[in-house]
């Protein structure tokens, strides 16, 4: 099942806040596992080249627009896209819920 990506907010198209669509809401990515292999496919996934920064997978950031899709993320950072990846959906409970 394809998981839509989108950045938003950011100074570009490959800049800006995370956002997957998955399970037909588009949220926020706060999740374990969230890291430079999964920024590269994330990056991959969107054409946007190697990954700069990598925020904080559990940020205050991450968490503060939309509700949080995925409560892990395992990628190798070989894969094509996100959905190839092990995605666990879910609330995080390591979220912050203060915003």
């Amino acid at each position: 099942v394809a998981v839509p990506a989108r950045l938003w907010g950011g100074h570009s198209r490959c800049a800006g806040h995370l956002e997957l669509l998955f399970a037909g809401t588009w949220g926020s990515v706060c999740a374990e596992g969230w890291d430079l292999a999964a920024a590269r496919v994330l990056c991959r996934q969107l054409g946007c080249g190697r990954p700069r920064l990598i925020p904080a997978p559990c940020s205050p950031t991450a968490a503060s627009a939309f509700p949080a899709v995925l409560q892990q993320v395992q990628c190798t950072g070989q894969e094509l896209a996100l959905e190839h990846c092990t995605l666990q959906p879910g609330q995080p409970s390591s979220c912050p819920t203060d915003r």
